[in-house]
């Protein structure tokens, strides 16, 4: 009986300790030396600033050669754990010889279908590493067959030759096989632009997400290109479940919690003292400061920088008066202990629903900076009451620079193995919102609601 309790409970863990991640690899190759092509790059740049705003841990690689793309395909394996979402996107050129497709590295020599079987990367090396992954769910996307990409011949059969799915996958086209896809007059290719449109529609199952793909794309290219796809998917995969973003289950459940308990006068650190429950005051018990909060989709965030004195923290210039305006800069360790009671420091995956919530990386920014402050006429609209001020770092060699400039934040997602982890970036420059990783630097932190 105690056997099958202990079971029973590590089966728990594995459900609902360990959630699943979502992982993608998305190549875009423009640079061909005889057909290059225009919006691959773009393609690939724009699909993998939505993935990662919609939770997906994203490698992202422009114009690779044949051991580059097959290297970033192993990179990509391990990152994969069993049970994840796999994701592997190619835009660029593509063909089929003898019934097998290969995707068209940059810095090739290819003119005939010999040089294809040797020179290029089949699909099936993709299939195989993300079928050997263990991964719960595969998706694979291929935006290619651009047109012919053989100089001064002509393939044998045009585009791509149809596959079946793998049990667990789902593989979609941007054409029907044998057909050939347009490159496109704008940024992006027909296929990626409405592709990056839909999956940023809430509730509707990746199946549904490619229906109104083919339907899009079928009326702009007046039919001549009409998406495909092979499914085995055994049960429904959403990019986004609901309206607010695509969290899990787990994190649902903590945000209801959150929302019944707001506003509360229990505890110091509650958030209250607002009628309309999207914004108020709370006193941090450590040194009795007094914070604004707010309410933005279902998380609740910190409104002002966090400003609780430590020995391995820091006013910008080692001037008080900035600390009172700024908040103060933090170490990475220091950004992880010393959020209020009930307060954490945010993971990547949370700063990623906010920045989502907003509208996404590109945008963002702009709605999350305060209305004055920001040099060059940088200044945002603070439309949600975020209100992001250019507290500036301390740089990675000890020297404080760009206050008036730049705002950074530290999440609490590990990077890499070297103790790194994801931060976002605001700057005077632009509407958006940046993510990078960092280690030795002090930036502001912004505490979110358990």
């Amino acid at each position: 009986m105690k056997k099958i309790i202990l079971i029973s409970i590590v089966l728990l863990l594995s459900i609902y300790v360990f959630p699943q991640s979502k992982v993608a690899l998305v190549i875009g190759n423009s640079n061909y030396k005889d057909m290059p092509l225009k919006n691959p790059q773009n393609d690939a740049y724009d699909l993998s600033l939505t993935l990662r705003s919609l939770g997906f841990d994203v490698i992202k690689k422009i114009n690779l050669n044949r051991r580059g793309i097959e290297n970033a395909i192993r990179e990509f394996k391990g990152k994969i754990n069993p049970g994840d979402v796999a994701l592997f996107y190619f835009s660029g050129h593509g063909t089929q010889v003898n019934g097998l497709n290969y995707l068209i590295p940059v810095n090739e020599s290819i003119s005939n279908e010999i040089d294809v079987k040797y020179n290029c990367v089949e699909a099936g090396f993709v299939l195989d590493n993300m079928e050997d992954s263990r991964a719960g769910i595969n998706i694979i996307i291929l935006d290619a067959c651009r047109n012919n990409p053989f100089k001064g011949h002509r393939s044998a059969s045009r585009g791509f030759a149809f596959m079946s799915a793998p049990t667990g996958s789902i593989i979609a086209y941007s054409t029907s096989p044998g057909s050939v896809a347009q490159d496109g007059s704008g940024r992006n290719s027909p296929f990626t632009k409405n592709l990056i449109e839909k999956i940023k529609l809430p509730g509707l199952k990746i199946e549904e997400v490619f229906k109104e793909v083919r339907k899009d794309v079928s009326s702009e290219t007046a039919r001549q290109q009409i998406p495909w796809e092979s499914s085995s998917l055994m049960g429904d995969f959403y990019f986004i479940g609901d309206a607010s973003s695509a969290i899990s289950k787990s994190e649902k459940t903590d945000i209801r919690k959150a929302d019944e308990n707001i506003p509360s006068g229990e505890s110091k650190a509650e958030p209250h003292e607002s009628s309309s429950n999207n914004s108020g005051n709370f006193t941090d018990s450590r040194d009795q400061q007094r914070y604004k909060w707010v309410r933005i989709g279902n998380q609740i965030w910190m409104a002002e920088n966090l400003n609780y004195e430590t020995d391995t923290s820091w006013c910008y210039d080692n001037r008080k008066i900035n600390c009172v305006k700024y908040g103060r800069l933090y170490n990475l360790d220091a950004a992880k202990k010393y959020c209020p009671s009930g307060w954490h420091l945010p993971s990547d995956f949370e700063w990623d629903v906010l920045v989502y919530y907003l509208g996404g990386e590109k945008v963002a920014g702009k709605k999350m900076k305060s209305t004055s402050g920001w040099e060059y006429n940088g200044n945002g609209t603070n439309s949600n009451d975020f209100e992001v001020l250019p507290g500036g770092e301390l740089d990675g060699f000890g020297s404080f620079s760009n206050i008036e400039y730049f705002a950074f934040f530290w999440s609490s997602t590990k990077y890499g193995n070297f103790g790194s982890a994801w931060s976002r970036g605001l700057g005077f420059g632009g509407d958006g919102v940046r993510r990078g990783y960092h280690k030795h630097n002090g930036f502001s932190v912004r505490c979110l609601k358990n």
